[in-house]
């Protein structure tokens, strides 16, 4: 079985799969089409084992849905002759049409595996939607994030077999230990900690949690984990609630330091506020926060509220007050915290490990190689 995975911004759970393929002793020969410096953490290195690995240009790469490969992708396929497409991108993009594109025009007959986290109906242009059709007509099967997504992508027409795949980490480097010496670098020793770990975007709800921190008390502080244009503007509302002096930025760190960084956190929270072209696809920091065994509390926006399950707390998109109330409830309840904690990181090792992500892949691949 020859499989061809063409991934740009899914470079580590492609890592995982292979090397629990080769762990497996799956029968399969992989080839890999990923960026230059790819996309999940710049220099993070990655084990891709006996794989294949092609590094190549991506064109447009700030655009999700009009990035592209060179060419070169081209001679990839022909130089492989894949018997499976795993097309680990977003359907609606140039990345998938390209790929399926080249495919067809060398007359290869691949089984096509899709994905999409599209959760918003008629979020594209038409272009790009008549592109999609072309990909969706072209596939066999697809996988979609969550629940929220399969009915967007039916409603596009898709009428084969969806798959429900959550995205996997690896609860082996994501759990609960003594981080001790970093928190009293972070000068946060006898703190309750709350964090937010991803991008500094104001559709991420970062400015809520600014709000937040005027009406907690003195000896609460907030851990922010992540880079974003909107940093400036954050400080500078911290300043101005004169609460700057409680609120941590650490920027962009190595992922392979995160789960140090949670484990400083007494809470973790997601406080994503949706748009009219955007909501929350699948809010992976809150995996990572449930499998650290740290208590979570996420808006209602997307799929938060599956990915959270009963192990946590959902609050209504924007309301302060709510998210106030739950944060001051759980920071005089130690014991409940404890037993969230302990919850989630069941949940996590249950439906949202690696090896549940692999192994599930690896079931894919074999029921699309029997339909050959």
């Amino acid at each position: 079985m020859k499989i061809c995975i063409v991934t740009r911004h899914f470079v580590r759970e492609v890592s995982e799969l292979v090397r629990y393929a080769r762990r497996a002793h799956f029968p399969a020969e992989f080839f890999i089409v990923l960026p230059f410096n790819n996309a999940q953490g710049g220099s993070e290195q990655h084990d891709f084992g006996a794989a294949r690995v092609h590094q190549r240009k991506v064109y447009f790469p700030h655009r999700m849905r009009a990035a592209c490969y060179s060419p070169a992708l081209f001679r990839d396929i022909l130089a492989f002759q894949p018997d499976i497409l795993h097309l680990f991108e977003e359907c609606s993009g140039l990345i998938a049409f390209q790929t399926l594109l080249f495919n067809r025009m060398l007359g290869r007959n691949s089984k096509v595996l899709l994905y999409s986290a599209e959760n918003l109906p008629h979020n594209m242009h038409p272009v790009f939607r008549l592109l999609m059709r072309y990909v969706m007509h072209s596939s066999d099967a697809a996988l979609v994030c969550s629940h929220g997504v399969k009915p967007i992508l039916q409603a596009e027409g898709y009428t084969k077999r969806i798959q429900v795949f959550p995205l996997g980490i690896d609860t082996s480097k994501f759990y609960k230990f003594p981080v001790d010496i970093l928190k009293t670098q972070l000068k946060l020793d006898g703190k309750f900690v709350i964090g937010y770990v991803g991008r500094l975007l104001e559709i991420k709800g970062v400015f809520l949690l600014i709000e937040m921190m005027r009406h907690l008390p003195e000896n609460v502080h907030l851990l922010m984990v992540g880079s974003g244009p909107e940093e400036s503007r954050l400080r500078q509302k911290a300043a101005d609630f004169h609460v700057a002096h409680r609120i941590h930025f650490v920027g962009a760190i190595p992922y392979s330091d995160l789960p140090r960084y949670m484990n400083c956190m007494d809470l973790g929270v997601a406080p994503s506020q949706t748009t009219p072209y955007w909501k929350e696809q699948f809010g992976r920091a809150l995996v990572e926060f449930m499998s650290c065994e740290v208590p979570v509390i996420g808006s209602n926006s997307g799929s938060i509220p599956e990915v959270i399950g009963e192990a946590g707390y959902i609050f209504p998109e924007k309301t302060l007050a709510e998210l106030v109330s739950i944060v001051q409830a759980l920071i005089e309840q130690p014991e409940k915290r404890q037993k969230l904690g302990q919850r989630g990181r069941e949940q996590a090792q249950q439906h949202y490990s690696a090896a549940i992500m692999s192994q599930r892949l690896l079931e894919m691949y074999k029921t699309l190689t029997q339909r050959m």
